[in-house]
């Protein structure tokens, strides 16, 4: 692209980082996030969500939740995607009520949690030793029309 002399925008860079992130290339996705400003680009809501994944991916934390705390308080708009991320980050850690402070921002916001999310809840809540915490959530998800598959 760059040797036809076409110069990336937006949407390239944020193409780019999305596919690195879900080709399980965080790091890549890192280096196109960090390449945007050299081309007088500034991420928007979708880049900052896919790097708020691809950052936690990566094993930057720091960096994933300094972006969290950033999009909430600019409310920016966070996918899916990006809120099992972060509830999976802060299990991996043992902070489980981080776990659930996180979903609980993202019904907040109006984020309705998909599969993944109950999934990586129900997990995180197994881990933690609160199977009260667990069979709650698990209600949550059978009252919202979300079924187990077997």
């Amino acid at each position: 692209m760059l040797e036809r002399g076409v110069t990336p925008d937006n949407v390239t860079f944020s193409t780019m980082i999305s596919c690195a992130r879900m080709c399980y290339l965080p790091d890549k996705a890192v280096e196109w996030f960090e390449k945007m400003p050299s081309y007088g680009c500034s991420p928007d809501d979708v880049t900052y969500s896919a790097m708020i994944d691809a950052y936690g991916r990566a094993g930057n934390v720091d960096k994933a939740f300094s972006l969290y705390d950033c999009a909430r308080t600019e409310k920016w708009r966070i996918d899916p995607v990006t809120f099992a991320t972060l509830i999976k980050i802060h299990g991996q850690s043992g902070n489980y009520d981080g776990c659930l402070k996180v979903y609980e921002e993202m019904k907040a916001i109006g984020v309705k949690p998909n599969m993944v999310i109950y999934n990586t809840l129900l997990d995180d809540m197994g881990r933690a030793k609160r199977p009260w915490q667990a069979k709650k959530n698990y209600r949550e998800m059978i009252s919202k029309g979300s079924l187990p598959r077997r």
